[in-house]
């Protein structure tokens, strides 16, 4: 699958129907919880859960736009786990009984995923924080915006503003917002029209569309309702989203409420595949998403244990 081919999917993109029976759309994983987890279908929720072997602090893990519970997310909880914490991976889109899109999730059911977490036996609902990559970076800042008991904030590849929805199997009608609250759509910033049989990056168009943002200032993110500690990790070279653009304005904005300052970390030449757990040299993960295997790898091999660092310090007491 190329990278063009994945990220096809926002709003205004014209893409042909056809990218589904050339089998270009990622398939939905749903990858098994293992032996030292469970799978959670409780008040409708959905996700793998890996809870620690005593009462320990926890994490809500989100993953990207692939949706469902992918093979990396979860291999990145069970390493969480064995690293002391319980987390809860869940899936909010795409998986059985879901939403196939991105568009009008309810951050109710994250909510309703927190407060499942907090009753855990093996967890302490006083230390408890969230992580989210990429698109799940969107709706882990949402929340813990909504949520001031969150202890700790890890945003991966982060974006600043709510966008519009994305759409796996193609669509030439406009997509509303990727998220609702009480039966309402939240404000979004909405894309420049983007034809992908034209070339250009996704990133050209986002870094477009990010242009009219002072004309749309209700569709930031509220990160200056944070509470707990946060965690920023960009790529300078990202071909997805502009991600450290995107967390520098996130960076400003705490600033300019007299928020306390994030973490910051921003890597050169690496692209969008920049967290998580380190991968072997070759992993064509490491080509998706801009920059070079090698920066992006790098990038894995130091933004992941100062994650796991991160969690400790601000989820100890």
């Amino acid at each position: 699958m190329t990278f063009k081919a994945l990220f096809l999917m926002v709003s205004l993109v014209i893409v042909p129907v056809s990218l589904a029976a050339q089998n270009r759309v990622a398939p939905v994983q749903m990858t098994p919880p293992g032996e030292t987890g469970r799978r959670i279908v409780d008040d409708g929720l959905l996700g793998n859960y890996f809870p620690a072997d005593r009462r320990a602090p926890a994490v809500l893990m989100l993953g990207g736009s692939a949706g469902g519970l992918v093979l990396e997310t979860n291999r990145a909880a069970i390493a969480l786990q064995a690293e002391g914490f319980s987390v809860f991976h869940v899936s909010y889109f795409r998986g059985p009984g879901q939403n196939p899109r991105v568009e009008l999730i309810p951050l109710e059911y994250f909510s309703k995923a927190l407060a499942w977490l907090a009753r855990q036996p093996e967890v302490d609902a006083a230390r408890m924080g969230i992580i989210g990559t990429s698109k799940g970076s969107e709706a882990a800042l949402l929340v813990a915006s909504r949520h001031q008991e969150l202890k700790a904030v890890i945003a991966a590849l982060p974006t600043s503003v709510v966008w519009p929805g994305i759409v796996w199997e193609g669509t030439d009608q406009p997509i509303g917002s990727s998220w609702s609250e009480a039966g309402a759509p939240l404000p979004h910033l909405p894309h420049v029209p983007y034809d992908a049989s034209k070339g250009g990056t996704m990133a050209e168009n986002y870094a477009r569309s990010l242009k009219s943002f002072a004309q749309h200032p209700e569709a930031a993110i509220p990160v200056e309702r944070i509470r707990g500690a946060v965690m920023l990790v960009c790529a300078e070279a990202d071909q997805q989203w502009p991600s450290c653009p995107m967390a520098r304005q996130i960076e400003e904005r705490l600033h300019l409420q007299g928020r306390p300052a994030p973490v910051l970390l921003a890597y050169r030449d690496a692209g969008h595949a920049a967290f998580g757990l380190p991968l072997t040299d070759g992993d064509p993960r490491l080509t998706l998403g801009g920059g070079t295997p090698q920066a992006t790898n790098a990038a894995r091999i130091d933004s992941w244990p100062k994650a796991i660092a991160f969690l400790k310090a601000n989820l100890a007491k």
